[in-house]
């Protein structure tokens, strides 16, 4: 059923995502929270750990949670260990959650709607991939948001930070995603990357 070689590229593959995804974790943080004395629930407006949810769950598929849940659990413990523990990691769970139901409406809205002008998901097919981006950032607003007032009655719902959220995730997912098609565009442009190898 597994082969040496898939139990291999699995792990490796869990490895690259969560390394990959601690560098965006320390990388976003540093630039956020620079000079904060005290976290307020608003989110941030570019919110790059999102695009890695995309990333991973969008081109690897079940094959990445094991990092993703890896990657938000100990990412936002970079920024601040006692206030992220415990309802916050809930709502990361949910985050990464999100993303799944999305990727799923994408690709059911697509079986479903004749004559619809997106292929099935692959690395050359961006607009699916900003479809998913958008349905996991609004479902990721509201539900994160949604867990963490339920779990934290100290915290209320609010609809700008919700807006906040959704903003956030949007534009982070977008940014990292035009990096590194960015890099993997011009790797190739001078022969130091390629798929085929």
């Amino acid at each position: 059923m597994f082969s040496k070689n898939n139990i291999i590229e699995f792990i490796l593959t869990n490895i690259v995502i969560y390394l990959f995804a601690m560098g965006v974790w320390s990388f976003w943080s540093y630039f956020a929270f620079v000079d904060l004395e005290q976290m307020d629930w608003q989110g941030s407006i570019i919110y790059l750990p999102h695009g890695i949810r995309v990333l991973g769950i969008c081109f690897f598929g079940y094959k990445s949670l094991p990092a993703l849940l890896a990657a938000e659990m100990t990412g936002p413990l970079l920024i601040n260990p006692e206030q992220y523990m415990g309802t916050w990691s809930l709502a990361s769970i949910g985050s990464i959650g999100s993303v799944i139901f999305a990727r799923y409406l994408a690709d059911w809205s697509q079986a479903n709607i004749p004559g619809a002008i997106m292929s099935p998901l692959n690395s050359n097919n961006y607009r699916k991939i900003v479809l998913v981006i958008f349905i996991s950032g609004l479902l990721n607003a509201i539900l994160a948001n949604t867990i963490i007032t339920f779990l934290e009655p100290s915290i209320t719902l609010d609809p700008l930070v919700i807006l906040r959220f959704f903003i956030g995730d949007v534009l982070g997912a977008c940014i990292v995603i035009l990096f590194l098609s960015v890099a993997f565009t011009s790797l190739r442009a001078n022969r130091l990357y390629s798929p085929l190898k």
